[in-house]
């Protein structure tokens, strides 16, 4: 099983890292400073820290031996898949399309005559016997 650590520990151990790359506030500083002076393992931690960072930057920069990237190549079936997707999608457009054409609600009888019904007001009160 791995060391259980403090909360106080882990925040140093942020801490150095933010330290490292000169992000820390000076109030964070000072309690970086005192929780390494009374912390040995944090202590240790910040020196192997702070000499791999410094390795690391001093290091000379490698260069690829590839320039660039490859191109990236697809699949037979992805492309097969893409070009169904695209027929079905145009297959289900052209159906809704007819379907709402057929359900149009403003269209006509066919004999193309409308029966006009005459509307009569009512006064307020007065019933109505058919």
């Amino acid at each position: 099983m791995g060391v259980v650590r403090t909360a106080e520990c882990e925040r140093a151990r942020s801490w150095v890292s933010l330290e490292l790359d000169g992000e820390l506030s000076e109030v964070e500083h000072a309690l970086l400073r005192a929780h390494v002076g009374r912390c040995a393992t944090c202590a240790a931690f910040e020196h192997d820290t702070v000499a791999l960072t410094r390795e690391l930057r001093a290091a000379p920069l490698e260069s690829p031996a590839v320039a660039g990237m490859p191109p990236r190549r697809r699949s037979v079936a992805v492309r097969s898949l893409q070009v169904g997707a695209a027929a079905a999608a145009v297959a289900l457009a052209a159906g809704l399309g007819s379907l709402a054409g057929s359900l149009d609600s403003r269209s006509t009888p066919a004999s193309g005559t409308v029966a006009s019904v005459p509307v009569q007001r009512v006064p307020a009160g007065r019933v109505i016997t058919l």
